[in-house]
């Protein structure tokens, strides 16, 4: 195949819009990704991930002003959760067939929805059957911890959660 053929079948490289928290900022911007965002963020040896056009809202605690850049560069273990904000990101989500709803605890929010609980999976190690650092959450209801000098979502149909970051969890 030429050229011309590979050209015809599109770009790999897709933009995301995303929420994304850490310890210090709320991001709200677009994610460039190789193929399906789900798996992309989970893809071993992605250390970093690019946020363009951000808009960047720091926890009310640290005193910082709002402010929107060209560019910010996330180191993705420190990433709490991040969401996908449009439908069309969603699409190729294909959800467990056996979820569970938990309670997870996280140090700047709390998030309950239904959790993937694969194989032999139980309660107290289902994360140990998770490969990758994002585990989805559907059906997400966020409660966090700390303020935002932005406006924070409360609801999403997906949310996915840095299990590095989970501090403890209950079943919900």
């Amino acid at each position: 195949m030429g050229l011309l053929g590979k050209g015809a079948m599109g770009s790999p490289i897709q933009n995301h819009e995303v929420h994304i928290a850490n310890d210090l900022l709320w991001v709200t911007g677009k994610m460039e990704t190789l193929g399906n965002p789900h798996n992309y963020i989970n893809q071993d040896g992605l250390d970093f991930i690019r946020i363009g056009n951000p808009h960047l809202s720091p926890w009310a605690s640290t005193g910082l002003p709002l402010s929107h850049v060209p560019e910010v560069v996330l180191t993705r273990e420190r990433v709490q959760f991040l969401m996908f904000i449009h439908a069309a990101s969603l699409e190729g989500f294909r959800p467990s067939p056996r979820m569970e709803t938990l309670v997870l605890h996280l140090p700047l929010a709390i998030i309950r929805g239904n959790a993937p609980f694969l194989s032999e999976a139980k309660f107290h190690n289902f994360l140990d059957f998770w490969k990758g650092i994002f585990v989805p959450i559907v059906d997400a209801e966020i409660y966090f911890l700390a303020d935002s000098s932005g406006q924070l979502p409360t609801q999403s149909s997906l949310a996915y959660v840095n299990r590095h970051i989970v501090l403890s969890y209950i079943e919900g």
